[in-house]
């Protein structure tokens, strides 16, 4: 609850879009490394969730494929886009 509260999506994406690293996150909203890491795959996952039913894409396991792609953020800086 407090991740949602203090690292708002758009502010997540402002930041994200500006490529800054996990670490970097995690010290602007003051939060720890794993309310971050929750915060990121709750906005993710249900992003993901969303695009698969619209557009009925082929992802077998969106748990899987999200913390999969938080990871490769997390550790080597992959672009990571939420809308």
């Amino acid at each position: 609850m407090a991740g949602m509260l203090l690292a708002n999506k758009k502010a997540i994406q402002s930041l994200l879009n500006e490529r800054k690293p996990f670490n970097y996150l995690c010290k602007y909203f003051g939060i720890s490394d794993q309310a971050m890491r929750i915060r990121l795959f709750n906005l993710f996952y249900f992003q993901t969730a969303k695009q698969v039913i619209e557009e009925e894409k082929e992802v077998k396991n969106i748990f899987i494929y999200s913390q999969q792609t938080i990871a490769n953020y997390i550790y080597k800086n992959y672009k990571l886009s939420i809308k």
